[in-house]
């Protein structure tokens, strides 16, 4: 349980053999750079600005962090709506420039030494941390504020082991007639004869790291919405949403020390889908395993020339 966060954010769907924990759209106006400031632990505070009148914040946890420290700045929805009216003011506090520039190196830092992982340790997640990291990503910015999104949380043994089951299966199919040559040339030090020898048998990938993993993350896109009538509602920018609100997950998983990998079940979205109970128009975006990188995990390895864009190629600046 989360005393603290609104008993409506998430919920808990029992389901034979397990459970899966989703959260439904709840969330108030987006400060992604706010967020993600906050969650690398910087005490850096600014002066409040403070507004006249009455400020009513509009936030799902108190103004300080659960260690007591205050977050380093505010934004939040202030005043009181007038009538109908579909805006209101926005509070929002600076930070001093010289605190801004420190704080922006060392948030690159941090996420520069993300890796994608493919080997994890079992040992489990500790209690709330994955789903606040999920809570994190629902903050993302989602056309016409649809929030076109649901996170499956799969623990269960079984559950997992079935998944990689369907999912090696549809890759085999894959490797050998739908995906390109070029695909499979480029990733073959990935995943193919190239890599780690754990990751490559019998002619096709392997996924240990979908049984491994303490948890899996399913993120399923939700192509349209039901109205509480059970009307079809149009949901926009699905594709885009959904893989904002991935960096931010992969950002937020990255700032507690937890590895992630990007994976696409071609060809086992359905069975997936049907496994977990969701509804038809909720689609496979994604598998997320997390966890502790294993003692004896590996990566591709990346020379200072290849690990990242250069900023020439990386941005322009007019």
């Amino acid at each position: 349980t989360f005393p603290d966060i609104p008993p409506h954010l998430f919920i808990s769907v029992e389901i034979p053999m397990f459970a899966v924990l989703v959260p439904v759209p709840l969330w108030v106006v987006i400060a992604s750079s706010a967020i993600l400031a906050y969650t690398i632990h910087l005490s850096l505070r600014s002066p409040i600005h403070k507004n006249e009148g009455k400020v009513a914040w509009q936030a799902s946890r108190d103004s300080k962090s659960t260690d007591g420290s205050l977050v380093p700045f505010k934004w939040a929805q202030c005043g009181e709506r007038k009538g109908k009216d579909e805006h209101i003011g926005l509070l929002s506090e600076r930070i001093p420039e010289k605190d801004m520039q420190v704080r922006a190196r060392r948030f690159y830092e941090l996420l520069n030494m993300r890796r994608s992982l493919r080997f994890y340790s079992t040992d489990p997640i500790p209690h709330g941390v994955l789903e606040d990291c999920i809570r994190t990503a629902g903050t993302a910015p989602s056309g016409a504020h649809k929030q076109p999104w649901t996170f499956a949380i799969v623990r269960g043994e079984k559950e997992r082991a079935k998944i990689r089951e369907l999912v090696e299966k549809e890759e085999k199919i894959n490797y050998d007639r739908r995906m390109k040559k070029s695909w499979v040339n480029d990733v073959a030090v990935l995943t193919g004869e190239g890599a780690d020898k754990r990751l490559y048998g019998s002619g096709a990938p392997k996924k240990p790291y979908l049984t491994d993993a303490p948890a899996l993350v399913v993120l399923f896109k939700q192509v349209h919405g039901v109205d509480s009538d059970g009307k079809r509602t149009d949901n926009y920018y699905v594709q885009e949403s959904c893989g904002i609100a991935t960096g931010m997950f992969i950002a937020a998983l990255h700032n507690v020390g937890l590895a992630t990998l990007t994976s696409t079940p071609m060809g086992a979205g359905k069975a997936i889908g049907d496994l977990l109970g969701r509804p038809s128009y909720e689609k496979v975006f994604l598998l997320l395993p997390v966890g502790y990188p294993a003692k004896d995990a590996t990566v591709p390895y990346r020379d200072a020339q290849n690990l990242r864009k250069p900023d020439a190629e990386l941005f322009i600046e007019k």
